[in-house]
C-alpha cells in the first residue's frame, strides 16, 4: 500500500475558493461534495474552504481544506485514488476475524512506527483497513524573542482505505492540533456517506 505522509504534502498556491459507531447511521451534515474530477460524493461537516489537487508522485485526489493559516492547512480530508493495489493484498472480506487481526498486528509491526493502530471496520458492504497514525508532537522555538518561547504542538492523522469498483481509494483525515469527538464523528459521517458516482453522475461540482 502506498502510504500519504502529511508532512511531506505542499498546497502551492491554495485559493481559498478511537472512537467509531459504524452501527449507526450516517447524521446529517452541512454540505455534500461532489468531485467532478474524480467521480465521488462525500458528506462535509461544512463547504470546505477550498479544494487543492494533492501533490503526490504516484496517487491522484484532491485536498478538502477546512481549517487553514495563509498557505498552511491546519485541518482537512484527503481523497487519494490509486490508494492500492488489490492484486498485492489478499481481499479484506474474505479474511477471517483471525486472519484479520495477524494482517493489522503485522501491518503495524512493518510500518515502522507510521502506525500505532489498524484494524478492520465494516463499511458500506466491506471491510476496510482503518489506520491510525501516532500523535507527532514537535517543538517551535521563536528565536525572534530574546527569550525563547516553546510551543508544544500536536499533528494527527487517520487513513481508511476503500475498495471501489473504478479504483480504490484512501481518505484521510489531518489537523494540527488535538483531534476532537466532534472531529471523530465528522470523519465516521464522511466515510459512510462516501460513494463511487457512475460516469453520467461526474459532472456537477457539489454542492448543498
Amino acid at each position: 500500500m502506498k502510504i500519504i505522509n502529511m508532512l511531506k504534502i505542499f498546497a502551492g498556491i491554495f485559493a481559498v475558493s478511537v472512537s467509531f459507531g459504524l452501527l449507526s447511521p450516517a447524521q446529517a451534515s452541512a454540505y455534500t461534495y461532489v468531485s467532478k474530477d474524480y467521480g465521488y460524493s462525500i458528506e462535509c461537516p461544512e463547504k470546505p474552504l477550498g479544494v487543492i489537487p494533492l501533490i503526490d508522485p504516484t496517487q491522484k485526489g484532491e485536498v478538502l481544506v477546512f481549517k487553514n493559516d495563509g498557505y498552511n492547512i491546519l485541518q482537512g480530508w484527503i481523497i487519494a485514488t490509486n490508494a492500492f493495489d488489490s492484486s498485492q493484498i489478499p481481499d479484506f472480506d474474505k479474511m477471517t476475524d483471525k486472519e484479520s487481526q495477524k494482517y493489522a498486528a503485522n501491518f503495524v509491526m512493518n510500518s515502522e512506527g507510521k502506525y500505532e493502530t489498524v484494524l478492520f471496520i465494516p463499511l458500506n458492504g466491506h471491510k476496510v483497513l482503518y489506520a491510525v497514525a501516532p500523535q507527532d508532537v514537535y517543538v517551535d522555538a521563536d528565536k525572534k524573542e530574546k527569550t525563547d518561547t516553546v510551543k508544544t504542538n500536536v499533528s494527527q492523522r487517520i487513513e481508511t482505505y476503500i475498495p471501489g469498483k473504478k479504483t480504490n481509494y484512501v481518505i484521510v483525515f489531518f489537523k494540527s492540533g488535538e483531534m476532537t469527538t466532534q472531529d471523530s464523528t465528522d470523519y465516521q459521517n464522511g466515510l459512510l456517506s462516501f460513494k463511487e458516482l457512475p460516469a453520467e453522475e461526474k459532472t456537477p461540482a457539489g454542492s448543498k
